[in-house]
């Protein structure tokens, strides 16, 4: 996760999609690797690679009881679909 955020500050968006996958991939339940992800994405312009990863960010924080990050998640969504 480190990584893939040294990515994202150095502006390598592609690698850091590449390290928040592979983090998934490790634990396809970490929400917030999910939310990083559709940051990046939206930055990329990938507005509905953006829309999926907050989507399943947003699911997986309701389903860990983690409300502040639900809300967060959910409010990425609502401005991407403004």
């Amino acid at each position: 996760m480190k990584q893939a955020a040294a990515h994202a500050e150095d502006g390598d968006y592609v690698g850091a999609i590449e390290s928040y996958t592979r983090a998934i991939e490790c634990d396809p339940t970490f929400a917030r690797a999910y939310g990083n992800r559709g940051m990046v994405r939206s930055n990329l312009g990938d507005r509905r690679g953006a829309v999926e990863d907050w989507q399943k960010a947003a699911e997986l924080f309701l389903a860990q009881r983690s409300m502040a990050n639900y809300e967060m998640a959910l409010s990425y969504l609502r401005k991407m679909q403004a």
